[in-house]
């Protein structure tokens, strides 16, 4: 209830009040001035044609008004390209312009680089009014006396505010309308945070519109004793279900003031990831921090990528997805942010498909092997160049605060001398299950190459401990980042503590056939965001070759080179031979590039010999580290090493008795044993002549061969 002060006493109360807000004229002038400022984006191109035919008419009017077209001719095209070069401006680093910012006296930078279409329609509409604005002097014709008038009002400005209207149209200022309101939260409050719902107790509250169109946002207020942040993040597949829209248009994360009884709900009708920008290879990885943006997230936000942490190590990585899922052009952009990153990544890649994932890349990387037996010996390459910088770090030098000379250098920051070594291995699931003792030297890979720089990078199918192959190697691994595209099958999420499982994701964008969802998926790294994400769209292979011959990509020094053998320095010569259809010796792998023996009727079985002759990683531990650390990674590899007994061993046994022959891995897939118990198993047998070695990873029956 409104209330005015009494009236002093004596005072003349005849006088009737001015109306509110002065006069009509003033008010709807006021208005107007409101209502423009308020939609200025939206009504852009009208001030611009108005700012385009005010300079016309200054010009024609001018003496010399040919001077002022050639100044709007030079102005235009710097204004668009100041634009773009201000578009694309990332936060300041600089600790003066971080000051300036925080207290407001600099613009914050956008960080949305402008699209290739928004710069082509800017581009033709600057052309255009050059052209008309130089076409006014020339003769002698305003802006609204013809042929002018009709070009610039009738052709120019429909042509120019018809795409910026459709992309910016102008909507109500407030929030959704009280019965959607209504209708949003009686829907929450039913499936929701109803006793079987997601999120019981729960409310949805501050129901707000976002500036994209059909997007809105509201606060999700916890029942404090039953969830907190991450139980709603991780109900998000759920919370899509409830909301009738695909887990790939909602995002669910902690709010703004980090209470833990609280989350931010975020709702994309119209998914903004539909359209992603290129990747900006050459500002894409900050090499102070080591963090590279991978792509955006369906807020907008960058997603965040670790390459390493400065003094700690390399963080490892796990990518998954399913075929066609966007696995391939999220190494690719890796491949290049590394190549682009000063000297700091020496890039090593491994395909079992012989380069079918990695394309051009293939020779491009500082190493790389083509087949499961090169990504044996690639694998064992960087075992030897991990030895090598372990007694490296342990003998090196340092002066601390009070000048006395230390030995021992425990933390790691990469340099053009001692490069970051990423080792990509595609189709891990395909390397360990022909060498089964690769998951060996892996993990001690991932256990100790931490400190040393070694970053192990593994793609596979589905995010599980399947296909990684042992639980030892996937706790490293998903401690990192964890890349987890759109799956064919269920994959238990929850594994490793995604949001939703990455098979709820859709294949094609809603109302859009034809229109695949590759790159779309989740990223668990420096932040554990429950918004998806989409990595960078990949650029033509003609104009994407660009980024892989130019760079300064790091390499390994002639210390590395020594210890890492043939292997490495020879590769291209292998590479070489391989296209001109020969069959090459991999170094330390006795096997041929087809697989099989070259000789099956005299010779052992390919591969007997040099698995025979190989020292095992955890038999050689104890002369090349310290005794703790040599005690406790043989007590991790030998747990999963020992070779099952009794009805282990004889469910192995009858498995294969019923195949004939198989692999080691696929065994343990069905049977659910370890992957590296299973081998052990039928080596004692192959040894008591229980199985057959048939090399590469194989394995046949003994009573079948008998029998025959």
């Amino acid at each position: 209830m409104s209330k005015t002060n009494p009236a002093l006493p004596g005072a003349d109360t005849s006088t009737v009040a001015p109306a509110a807000g002065g006069p009509l004229t003033v008010r709807l002038a006021r208005g107007a001035y409101r209502r423009a400022w308020r939609h200025r984006r939206h009504l852009a191109p009208l001030y611009s044609a108005a700012a385009l035919a005010a300079y016309g008419q200054a010009i024609v009017l001018a003496p010399h008004g040919g001077v002022g077209a050639l100044a709007a001719d030079l102005a235009l095209p710097a204004g668009v390209a100041g634009l773009r070069a201000w578009r694309k401006k990332k936060p300041y680093t600089n600790r003066v312009a971080r000051f300036l910012h925080t207290h407001r006296t600099l613009p914050t930078p956008p960080d949305r680089p402008m699209r290739r279409g928004e710069l082509l329609r800017a581009s033709a509409a600057t052309v255009a009014a050059g052209a008309l604005v130089t076409a006014m002097p020339l003769m002698g014709t305003g802006p609204f006396e013809a042929p002018i008038a009709g070009w610039l009002w009738f052709a120019w400005l429909p042509a120019t505010a018809v795409p910026w209207w459709w992309r910016r149209r102008i909507r109500a200022d407030h929030g959704p309308a009280e019965a959607d309101v209504t209708l949003q939260a009686a829907r929450w409050a039913a499936k929701v945070a109803s006793s079987r719902g997601a999120l019981p107790g729960s409310v949805l509250a501050g129901v707000r519109e976002l500036e994209v169109e059909g997007a809105w946002a509201a606060d999700i207020i916890l029942d404090a004793e039953r969830h907190t942040t991450t139980d709603a993040r991780m109900m998000t597949g759920r919370i899509a279900g409830a909301l009738g829209v695909p887990v790939a248009s909602v995002a669910v994360d902690a709010p703004a003031d980090g209470t833990n009884d609280k989350a931010t709900l975020l709702v994309y009708e119209t998914n903004p990831l539909i359209e992603v920008p290129h990747c900006p290879v050459e500002t894409a990885l900050d090499t102070t921090t080591g963090i590279a943006v991978l792509g955006p997230h369906i807020d907008g936000s960058p997603a965040l990528y670790q390459m390493w942490r400065p003094g700690w190590g390399a963080v490892h990585d796990h990518i998954s997805g399913a075929t066609g899922s966007g696995k391939s052009g999220v190494v690719t952009s890796l491949f290049a942010i590394e190549r682009w990153a000063d000297g700091l990544i020496c890039s090593w890649g491994g395909d079992p498909q012989f380069g079918k994932s990695f394309g051009y890349w293939c020779d491009y990387l500082d190493y790389f092997a083509p087949g499961v037996d090169e990504c044996y010996a690639m694998l064992m390459a960087a075992d030897a160049e991990l030895d090598r910088r372990s007694k490296a770090s342990a003998f090196s030098t340092w002066t601390d605060a009070d000048g006395d000379l230390m030995y021992g250098e425990t933390d790691f920051v990469p340099t053009p001398e001692e490069p970051l070594l990423v080792i990509t291995i595609d189709e891990w699931q395909d390397v360990w299950g022909a060498y089964p003792e690769a998951i060996d030297i892996a993990v001690r890979i991932a256990i100790l190459g931490r400190k040393c720089g070694i970053k192990l990078r593994l793609i596979t199918h589905l995010p599980t401990l399947d296909s990684v192959g042992s639980p030892k190697l996937r706790q490293p691994l998903t401690s990192g980042n964890i890349i987890a595209l759109r799956t064919t099958e269920r994959s238990a999420g929850h594994v490793i503590n995604l949001p939703a499982d990455p098979n709820d994701l859709p294949t094609t964008w809603p109302g859009m056939p034809g229109s695949t969802t590759t790159g779309i998926g989740f990223i668990k790294s420096v932040e554990a965001r429950a918004a998806v994400f989409r990595g960078w769209r990949p650029e033509k292979k003609e104009v994407a070759t660009r980024w892989a011959k130019g760079g300064r990509p790091g390499t390994l020094g002639e210390a590395s080179r020594a210890v890492c053998g043939s292997a490495y320095t020879e590769w291209r010569e292998r590479l070489a031979a391989r296209r001109r259809g020969e069959q090459p010796a991999v170094p330390g792998v006795d096997i041929p590039f087809d697989g099989a023996s070259e000789n099956a009727d005299t010779a052992q079985p390919a591969g007997a010999a040099s698995r025979a002759g190989m020292v095992k990683p955890a038999d050689r531990i104890p002369a090349q580290t310290t005794s703790a650390s040599a005690a406790e990674f043989a007590g991790l590899v030998s747990a999963n090493n020992a070779p099952a007994r009794g009805e282990k061993k004889r469910a192995i046994l009858a498995y294969l008795d019923e195949r004939g022959e198989c692999t080691s891995g696929v065994i343990a897939a069905h049977l659910g044993i370890s992957p590296s118990t299973v081998s052990q198993t039928l080596r004692k047998a192959a040894e008591k002549g229980e199985a057959l070695d048939l090399g590469h990873g194989k394995w046949g029956s003994a009573r079948i061969a008998a029998a025959s």
